[in-house]
């Protein structure tokens, strides 16, 4: 979509405005790899609304907890953890973005279309009426069009053919067919009558 278009929401309830209201609503991978920045306290996965989003800050915190209270092992242990995790969830991030917006899109668009059918629907029923005043004009302008194809005359049209008013137009071969049978007719007219001849 054209970005001119992008910014212009015509609150609607097409295409256009779905698309609007998606861009607005999903994640983007610049933000996603912003927030990785501070995977100390999970926002990363807060973000992208991943589980377990919580145990980063509750680790981060257990190893301030070991460092402050003289557990340097302890603590070092935890941060190689945390970091392990963090590089892990660093890999993910571009599938993590792909899912969550696919599945944004799957679920704004099949909450805008119709209720499903009655689970007794047999199809529509044919009620014998006759056509509409629309159905019997689309019906009658397809008949005519099936009849322009190439090869097919045109429903309706004269018989004969030529240019006077009311006839049917040569078509491009039978246009030279018919210029080459008049040059041969004057080129036997000349003949028979030579210019230098005397007349009669």
């Amino acid at each position: 979509m054209p970005k001119a278009w992008e910014k212009l929401d015509l609150q609607g309830a097409g295409v256009q405005s779905l698309q609007i209201r998606l861009q607005k609503l999903q994640k983007k991978s610049l933000w996603g790899y912003l927030y990785w920045c501070c995977f100390p306290v999970g926002a990363h996965r807060f973000y992208l609304e991943r589980p377990w989003a919580w145990a980063f800050p509750l680790v981060s915190v257990a190893i301030v907890t070991l460092a402050f209270l003289g557990l340097t092992w302890e603590a070092v242990g935890f941060a190689v953890a945390l970091c392990v995790a963090a590089l892990w969830d660093l890999s993910r991030i571009g599938p993590w973005i792909s899912a969550y917006n696919k599945d944004l899109r799957k679920a704004s668009w099949f909450a805008r279309q119709t209720p499903a059918a009655p689970a007794d629907y047999q199809g529509r029923a044919d009620t014998r009426e006759h056509p509409m005043q629309w159905q019997r004009e689309l019906q009658d302008y397809t008949q005519t069009k099936e009849s322009e194809r190439a090869g097919h005359p045109a429903a309706n049209a004269p018989g004969r053919k030529g240019f006077a008013p009311g006839q049917r137009r040569l078509s491009f071969a039978e246009q030279e067919r018919l210029l080459a049978e008049m040059a041969k007719s004057a080129k036997s007219t000349a003949a028979e009558n030579p210019p230098d001849s005397p007349e009669k």
